[in-house]
């Protein structure tokens, strides 16, 4: 009986020491990220290291394609968190950035949220699988599962898998933050602009087919991209390019004075413009007389479209039946 003791205190203390050695490694200083499934556990550890950045991105980009990971919930259930590699972060979609000025008001926003956020370990908000909250610290980077939606047409918010915050989203959205489907980049940053069709399949990784039509300078973008891209056409330069981002400005600009209503719409594919930080990703409809997006339609985007051939391309052909649902199309800009 005394060895039988003996041997349990033994294998407790070893579990122990494993744990504690654990614990350690996964406090210890790196470069690389730490990727966390909850921010309401380890809220404490990044105030008492000091905040100096947030941002809220998609972990999808045409280099590295779609984040997602089967055993990330279980891994995460286990080990309680993985590391990343210190630029696993370079190419994801960088959508809204916490300005500087903010950022006091923002920690003190999420440290009232997490106090009030209970039973961590029951989830009550499901996030996209590929939205991210990246912090840095003094002392290390971390990636929490988390969302922003902060929108023009209603009430904004922040939330993870079981916590949210509509005061911080409102606070958010006064600091200047935006979900990206309701602007584009400005045509003195857009390097240039890819349009690809719907009938790849979703599983498909989407820069592994050529797009219809690739706008601007295509060794630059060879370059961002990682790839040699095969558009069928091509359109050099930067004067088509610039009339694209010049009228969805203006569709934008005429959608917010609407009030952003919706259109219902066939979806035919994605346009993506391209700068030398982000990728920002737009779904692409098409009717009789114009092209349309999240909230905006523009009549002279479709008499370009048809005049360079673009809507014959991405009407050719048989839809795939998941791209005929609009809930199963890709629009990582939410």
């Amino acid at each position: 009986m005394l060895k039988k003791r003996r041997k349990l205190y033994t294998a407790i203390a070893l579990i122990f020491t494993i744990y504690l050695i654990y614990k350690g490694y996964e406090r210890w200083p790196s470069r690389n990220w730490k990727e966390y499934r909850s921010l309401v556990g380890i809220w404490p550890r990044l105030k008492k290291e000091g905040i100096e950045n947030i941002m809220f991105c998609y972990a999808r980009s045409p280099q590295t394609g779609d984040d997602t990971d089967s055993g990330f919930q279980g891994i995460l259930e286990w080990f309680s968190f993985r590391k990343r590699d210190a630029t696993i972060v370079k190419w994801w979609s960088r959508h809204h950035e916490v300005p500087k000025e903010c950022l006091p008001e923002c920690i003190n926003i999420l440290d009232r949220t997490m106090k009030d956020a209970r039973w961590r370990w029951l989830p009550n908000y499901r996030v996209w699988p590929v939205a991210r909250m990246l912090v840095v610290t003094k002392r290390g980077k971390y990636i929490v599962h988390a969302d922003s939606d902060i929108s023009i047409v209603a009430m904004s918010k922040v939330y993870g898998d079981n916590w949210v915050s509509h005061e911080l989203g409102e606070y958010l959205r006064k600091c200047g933050l935006q979900t990206t489907r309701y602007f584009v980049p400005p045509k003195e940053q857009t390097i240039s602009i890819a349009i690809f069709s719907s009938r790849i399949h979703r599983e498909d990784f989407l820069l592994d087919w050529p797009p219809v039509a690739l706008f601007g300078d295509k060794k630059r973008t060879k370059e961002l991209f990682g790839k040699l891209l095969e558009p069928k056409m091509v359109f050099e330069g930067r004067d088509w390019l610039e009339k694209i981002v010049d009228e969805y400005e203006i569709a934008f600009r005429e959608a917010e004075e609407k009030k952003f209503q919706s259109k219902n719409c066939k979806f035919y594919g994605w346009i993506i413009f391209v700068t030398q930080d982000w990728f920002y990703w737009k779904n692409i409809y098409l009717d009789a007389n114009a092209v349309l997006g999240d909230y905006m339609a523009s009549e002279q985007l479709k008499a370009y479209f048809d005049e360079l051939g673009i809507t014959k391309e991405l009407l050719t052909g048989k839809m795939n039946v998941a791209d005929q649902n609009d809930e199963n199309t890709a629009d990582v800009n939410q």
